[in-house]
């Protein structure tokens, strides 16, 4: 008998154990429903697509301008065809001394910070300055998914043409008609595909121009020269100027003096006449 009781209580409080951890389960699922949790997709952003150009102008010593340039040009190089890629590279070298330069390359747009900060630094330490520094970007997220939207169009299109022509279901006439639309469509989307890889390399790769001016320094024996004729160039400016003035006051007070001297004359010889007044 108490063996059969032993069995009994055991059985029962099996089963509340399981009512017991079935409720517990069903009451976190639904807290786990009602409640996201940590690992819950986050809002999508959609981030703009912007292509960057930086410009910048610096002002060299004329000694130091190719220098500069060719640091520059070495430093795109360093970073790898991948992350630096050169454009343009120009200077004028007229009579032995540098003139006026220009650089342009296309870098990467995670490195364009480093690369533009970098070229300013090498330019402050070989003395020379900065003139003007221009960081624009342009928006072309409307056209990138304009662009995958006419591409979508122009893949389903041919797609439903080249379908027409394998079946060959239709006239002679459709079927030539056909194989023109398809012609035609394709060359669409090719220029569309293309124009959507330009975008995306003008997002990925930042435009970068460089200008560069020379500062030029005279030899000390010029500067002299040209210190002494500025001089000279001064003081015959400011003896001419000085001749204008007074001949400009003699001008203007030679008519008064004259009327002045003859008021005195006439009062002198009036005094002569009569001497007792």
């Amino acid at each position: 008998m108490r063996k059969v009781l032993m069995l009994g209580c055991a059985a029962l409080l099996a089963a509340c154990s399981t009512n017991d951890g079935t409720g517990t389960g069903e009451a976190l699922q639904e807290t786990a429903e009602s409640t996201p949790g940590p690992g819950a997709d986050p809002l999508k952003v959609s981030l703009p697509q912007l292509a960057y150009r930086y410009s910048l102008s610096f002002l060299l010593p004329d000694a130091h301008l190719a220098q500069i340039q060719e640091e520059h040009r070495a430093l795109c190089e360093r970073l790898g065809p991948a992350r630096c890629q050169l454009v343009a590279l120009t200077r004028d070298d007229a009579e032995g001394r540098a003139g006026n330069a220009l650089l342009k390359l296309r870098v990467a747009a995670a490195d364009a910070a480093y690369f533009t900060g970098e070229a300013a630094r090498r330019v402050t330490a070989a003395g020379g300055s900065a003139l003007d520094t221009n960081v624009t970007g342009d928006d072309v997220s409307k056209d990138l998914s304009d662009t995958a939207a006419r591409i979508q169009q122009r893949e389903l299109l041919v797609a439903r043409l080249t379908e027409t022509l394998r079946t060959r279901k239709g006239s002679v006439g459709e079927l030539v008609e056909a194989e023109r639309s398809v012609a035609a469509a394709q060359e669409e989307l090719d220029k569309a595909r293309a124009w959507q890889r330009e975008l995306r390399g003008r997002v990925t790769m930042a435009e970068v121009e460089i200008r560069y001016r020379p500062l030029a320094a005279p030899a000390s024996g010029a500067s002299v020269g040209a210190a002494l004729g500025e001089a000279v160039q001064g003081s015959a400016s400011a003896f001419a100027w000085g001749m204008q003035l007074l001949l400009s006051l003699a001008i203007y007070l030679l008519p008064w003096a004259a009327v002045f001297g003859a008021g005195v004359a006439v009062a002198t010889l009036l005094r002569r006449r009569n001497p007792a007044a």
